[in-house]
């Protein structure tokens, strides 16, 4: 390896400690009371090495952003691979999806999204972020649940009120722990879908007819 690849791997390196500091420090103490200071001590980091590499908090912030939606994307990508080899159905993709939606990084978003309301440059980064991820999760609807019996925007009508649902819930555990009520409501969510036809096999439409 040489002097310049050494020094690159070793920038590749930081880059990523000081992403991962980031997003703890946010899920932490939200994004407006994380300092560039807290970031650096958490990531091992000098801060002029911080700064080096994003010479803003504004840009950390927008890197950090890009950084946790491509996870978003990435698990996204896990999931389509379950459907394929016929490991993930209809009843496992909801269970999977409310997991997502109470976890760490959905927490971090939900920082963001409030900013973002009153950011410009934040939302600028978000909603194209956002919008790949919803296209992800779309593709992995239309294979889980396409039918003749419905069309292509049925289908996205019933998973985005379903991922309305899910950041509700999500939103809601903040306050609210009450895992028998969040299973129930999956249930309750589950049994409407597949009543409106929307299920991974023609004999489960057949049972709800």
């Amino acid at each position: 390896m040489t002097k310049r690849q050494n020094q690159e791997e070793r920038s590749r390196h930081t880059q990523a400690r000081v992403i991962q500091a980031t997003i703890e420090c946010i899920l932490e103490n939200g994004i407006r009371a994380t300092s560039t200071v807290d970031i650096a001590r958490q990531a091992g980091v000098s801060r002029g090495a911080l700064v080096h590499h994003y010479p803003s908090k504004t840009l950390l912030m927008q890197s950090a952003l890009e950084d946790l939606l491509s996870r978003e994307v990435e698990s996204v990508r896990i999931m389509a691979n379950g459907v394929k080899e016929g490991a993930l159905d209809f009843d496992s993709l909801l269970k999977a999806l409310h997991e997502h939606f109470k976890g760490d990084l959905y927490m971090v978003t939900l920082e963001y999204l409030t900013n973002a309301r009153t950011d410009p440059n934040l939302m600028k980064v978000l909603a194209p972020l956002g919008i790949k991820f919803n296209t992800s999760l779309e593709y992995i609807w239309e294979q889980l649940v396409a039918s003749a019996e419905h069309t292509s925007h049925q289908n996205r009508v019933a998973l985005n009120a379903t991922l309305c649902m899910m950041r509700g819930m999500g939103a809601q555990s903040i306050w609210r722990d009450d895992p028998e009520l969040y299973r129930d409501m999956l249930l309750f969510w589950k049994e409407t879908l597949m009543k409106l036809g929307f299920s991974t096999t023609d004999s489960e439409r057949g049972r709800t007819a």
